[in-house]
């Protein structure tokens, strides 16, 4: 966790005023006593990747402006303290005389600024921001292919992976999978699936030009196994599932590749079940469980399932199981 000192309403000295040209602000508020330590909100490694890739990406942003100090104006992103240093607005140079310097601050408080990133610094807990570079930096923007649009299918290099979603090289720019986007089936974290370095097939989802960002597919490359699932299976089929969820309203049970049900915990008190043990005491990830399809509706991914009267094997549809398992 990263600590902000806070220092007090008291004369500064020349040296306190060259921290602040180096540091930026640490307090927007009179802190009246002696000096004293304030915790600072933690940020995700997720804000500062998506930082980096703005600034790697040279995409223009818009900022409000909110406080200033010697140094420069601050404004906020996504919590995010952002400091612009005087040298790099346009207006620059301002007056040396501090209360004349104040002056040409102020003008800026609550006006949105087009702006680019120069630097992400999470050691420091902020990103510098550059008025004067913000022609260079549209300059710089990578151009966007013909090919890329919409319902495109295109192949990328993975770059990296986090608990969200994956990163993929596309060649003149990078798009991002979802977790929700990577298979049929449950995903618990993308590593299970994909790595770095690995070439994959994927389909363009979504285009946002402005911030050069694209959203990809994975799994829609592959059939979607809802949309045949009335084929093999059917209400009062019984067959094994196996426990991938234990909630506290029931068991959610894996019937093959990218498909669940639901053993609501009401069909569980329904066979005498002992209520008084908690429910994840009972099933365990992994499990197998002989249940009964009470009911399909594909539209909406759902299957609503019921344990065998017999609680015993699951007999009579291994031709099911087996065509279940090839999906």
């Amino acid at each position: 966790m990263d600590w902000v000192y806070v220092p007090p309403q008291h004369s500064t000295c020349e040296s306190y005023w060259m921290a602040l040209l180096e540091e930026g602000p640490l307090s927007d508020a009179p802190v009246p006593g002696l000096w004293e330590w304030r915790e600072a909100p933690p940020i995700s490694s997720e804000l500062w990747d998506e930082a980096e890739r703005l600034h790697r990406d040279h995409v223009i942003m818009q900022l409000t402006i909110e406080d200033y100090n010697r140094g420069g104006l601050i404004g906020y992103w996504k919590g995010i303290e952002c400091f612009i240093p005087a040298s790099h607005l346009l207006a620059y140079p301002f007056p040396a005389d501090p209360t004349a310097r104040e002056e040409c601050f102020k003008r800026y408080l609550g006006r949105d600024l087009r702006l680019c990133i120069i630097e992400v610094e999470p050691p420091r807990n902020r990103i510098l921001f550059s008025e004067r570079q913000v022609e260079a930096c549209e300059g710089e923007r990578r151009s966007w292919p013909d090919w890329l649009r919409v319902g495109a299918i295109c192949e990328g290099e993975i770059t990296s992976v986090r608990p969200f979603g994956a990163f993929i090289n596309l060649g003149p720019l990078e798009g991002m999978v979802h977790i929700s986007e990577i298979s049929w089936g449950r995903v618990r974290h993308p590593k299970d699936f994909i790595e770095p370095g690995q070439r994959v097939r994927a389909l363009v989802l979504s285009i946002d030009e402005q911030h050069q960002r694209v959203g990809l597919s994975l799994k829609r490359l592959e059939p979607n196994p809802w949309d045949s699932v009335q084929e093999w299976i059917s209400p009062g089929d019984e067959l094994p599932g196996r426990v991938v969820s234990v909630e506290r309203f029931g068991v959610f049970l894996e019937l093959g590749a990218g498909l669940e049900g639901l053993l609501h915990i009401s069909e569980l008190c329904r066979y005498g079940t002992d209520s008084a043990i908690p429910i994840y005491q009972r099933y365990r990830l992994g499990d197998v469980i002989p249940v009964r399809v009470l009911d399909i509706v594909p539209e909406e991914h759902r299957i609503a399932l019921g344990l065998c009267e017999s609680r015993g094997e699951v007999a009579g549809n291994d031709d099911k199981a087996e065509r279940h398992t090839a999906v």
